[in-house]
């Protein structure tokens, strides 16, 4: 480890391991630390899905997979049935097990492209893909991480070979369980153990050249959460974010390091100011803003309208049901109902109490108040009289930390807030003759079609009116542990209301494998009571070894894509030097993409009293298209955007027949 660096050195450093002791190793705890480098499962998460998406969609400058990787192949004496082909003068590459035929690329773009999120779930990801490319563009590290743990496995249910879908799958569910915020630590071994399998199983289908250095720091993940915690603790998210911050502070682009620390600097002074001052908030999220969406507010819309009595007393009767104060009176009043009927069955005097139970309780309620005022509370007397007829209605309402929407508000937004779910305890009989009803807990899903406030006088509350799943037929749980809703099945129409308060929010997204189904997807936002947090949380963390697939049951031929033949042209470069009169030399990169649609194509260049014409044709199938350079100056640098234009258009491009005296085309070197 003693070496020196430098020119005059040069021939005496090693050629390969390490040529440096880090400076850490001179701390005196250094040597006896379990974990010197954190692995930043954010990035590594990016890269991973990266490589997952581009190998898929055949990105270019993405994908692991092209002539060099088929070409190693063949040098290690593996599936050789994918070796690369000649076709004329194309190399054709045979469709592998995770090649995707043009159909099944536009399936799955097409279900990115259609997927509308909550507020604060994450960026817009109808915006990140390109139908027209097919592909995925602008993506940002968290819409790497939304996508894998999320989207890819629902995207991909329709396509893909069985066992390769499967082991995507898997991978995508391991990210998810090591990203959770709580955490077992007795499903770590078995983590571990089956994350092994699964890169092992992406080692048979996918090509060498995907297994890099992030898909190899994939094992070590789970390692690392025993000794360290959750990766939510120690991850780049918060990181990176405060470095927006720091970037901010930068006036000076001259000084950006004094800017940022004469501004942290200020905004610490202050920060400790305030906690000597009254009635002043500390720098940050206002508080108000957190306690308002926790507890309610009203966003858009304010309208008075009328309800029915028969929507007034299925609310009102909601309400009284869900009352900590009114409870002791619902148990006296199923008393009284047992008491005069003793020969009823208890799901007679169930419907029975629902029918009779509110002027039943304004009754008493009263009649206790007139003759001992001290036993009412005010809000016990306010719910025995019920609420106004006149309601406030809004389209969009903040409470719990969610952001929710009516169904109409959200066909017009760019968001998904109108889904919810709720736990209640429902009444469950075997049959019409069943006379012990059961009552147990039960979730139900819906969209919210009404937001209403009732006004109680003294307080008002507010409450969704929600267009519910039916329980029975509406939902299911698929084997690949999906949980698929039929929005179209409704039931429960007479029990529609819930208070805003229980509502919890989903949101839904299209299930490729059926029209018929939606697949439901859990928000992510939510306000920690104690510090204002935001952060993700996850409704239920299982492990990732659901799997439709015998493990032992993997042929040898599950490399190969059968069921298609859609295979690709390999993706050649061609480095193109212009020279000619007045013109400077320009080096231009040609892609020759075997993806086009045109089957054949030429570049013809020509002089014509001072203008540069370049044309392209195709034999006829497409008409030709011309541009002119009215300067002779400019010959170079047009002719270098013209053709980076059809590279982009991914037209192929051929170098023959080229017919210029005063620019000649020369090949000066071939990949």
């Amino acid at each position: 480890m003693d070496t020196q660096f430098g020119k005059p050195f040069a021939h005496t450093l090693v050629k390969s391991g390490w040529k440096k002791r880090s400076v850490f190793f001179e701390l005196p705890y250094w040597k006896s630390l379990y974990v010197r480098h954190f692995l930043d499962v954010m990035h590594i998460e990016k890269n991973v899905f990266e490589s997952v998406i581009g190998t898929l969609l055949n990105i270019q400058g993405k994908s692991k997979d092209g002539l060099k990787a088929r070409k190693d192949l063949i040098a290690m004496g593996i599936r050789t049935e994918l070796g690369p082909l000649k076709k004329g003068k194309r190399t054709y590459l045979p469709p592998a097990a995770y090649t995707l035929s043009r159909k099944e690329k536009k399936t799955l773009c097409k279900f990115l492209s259609e997927v509308k999120v909550p507020e604060g779930y994450s960026s817009d990801i109808r915006r990140l893909v390109s139908m027209k490319d097919l592909k995925l563009k602008s993506l940002k590290t968290h819409d790497c991480h939304v996508i894998m743990e999320h989207f890819l496995p629902i995207g991909i249910r329709s396509i893909l070979p069985e066992k390769v879908r499967s082991s995507i799958t898997k991978l995508c569910s391991f990210f998810k369980s090591i990203c959770s915020k709580v955490i077992n630590p007795a499903i770590l071994p078995m983590l571990q153990k089956e994350i092994v399998i699964t890169l092992c199983e992406l080692e048979m289908f996918f090509p060498p050249s995907f297994f890099d250095i992030m898909v190899h720091l994939v094992a070590h993940l789970v390692k690392e959460t025993q000794l360290c915690g959750p990766a939510y603790m120690r991850w780049m998210y918060p990181v990176e974010r405060y470095m927006k911050i720091l970037k901010g502070y930068v006036k000076n682009r001259s000084r950006p390091e004094g800017c940022m620390v004469e501004r942290y600097i200020v905004e610490e002074a202050i920060e400790f100011c305030t906690e000597y001052l009254s009635n002043v908030q500390s720098i940050g999220l206002p508080k108000s803003q957190l306690v308002e969406k926790k507890e309610g507010k009203n966003l858009i819309g304010n309208k008075i309208v009328a309800v029915s009595r028969v929507e007034r007393d299925q609310v009102h009767l909601y309400v009284l049901h869900n009352e900590n104060e009114v409870e002791p009176y619902v148990e006296i009043h199923k008393d009284v109902l047992r008491g005069l009927n003793p020969n009823r069955n208890e799901n007679w005097i169930v419907r029975e109490h629902n029918r009779c139970f509110i002027p039943w309780f304004k009754d008493h309620i009263y009649s206790k108040y007139y003759s001992d005022p001290a036993s009412i509370t005010e809000r016990l007397r306010c719910l025995a009289y019920g609420p106004s007829f006149h309601v406030f209605s809004y389209s969009a309402y903040a409470i719990n930390g969610y952001t929710f929407y009516t169904k109409e508000q959200d066909d017009k937004s760019t968001m998904q807030n109108s889904g919810v779910t709720v736990v209640a305890e429902a009444m469950h009989i075997s049959s019409v003759k069943d006379l012990n009803p059961k009552f147990a807990n039960l979730s139900y899903f819906g969209v919210i079609e009404r937001i209403w406030v009732f006004d109680y006088e003294k307080f008002q509350i507010p409450i969704f009116g929600c267009k519910w799943v039916e329980n029975n037929n509406g939902i299911r749980m698929d084997k690949s542990g999906f949980l698929q809703v039929d929005l179209n099945r409704v039931g429960y129409k007479d029990e529609s209301f819930i208070l805003a308060s229980q509502a919890r929010q989903v949101f839904y997204v299209n299930d490729p494998k059926s029209t018929k189904w939606s697949i439901v997807l859990f928000s992510n936002k939510v306000i920690d009571e104690n510090t204002g947090d935001q952060g993700d949380i996850d409704v239920e963390i299982e492990s990732f070894t659901r799997n439709d697939q015998d493990e032992n049951n993997i042929s040898n031929d599950s490399y190969i894509r059968n069921d298609h033949n859609e295979g690709k042209m390999a993706i050649m470069k061609s480095i193109i030097r212009a020279r000619g009169k007045g013109c400077s030399k320009v080096s231009i990169d040609i892609c020759l993409d075997g993806d086009a649609l045109l089957s054949s194509s030429l570049i013809r260049v020509d002089d014509d009293a001072g203008y540069l014409k370049v044309s392209l044709y195709d034999n006829g199938t497409c008409p030709s298209k011309h541009i002119s350079i009215l300067s002779s100056k400019d010959k170079g640098s047009m002719l270098a955007s013209y053709i980076g234009f059809l590279v982009r258009q991914h037209i192929p491009i051929t170098c023959d027949n080229w017919r210029s005296p005063d620019l000649k085309p020369c090949i000066v070197g071939r990949i």
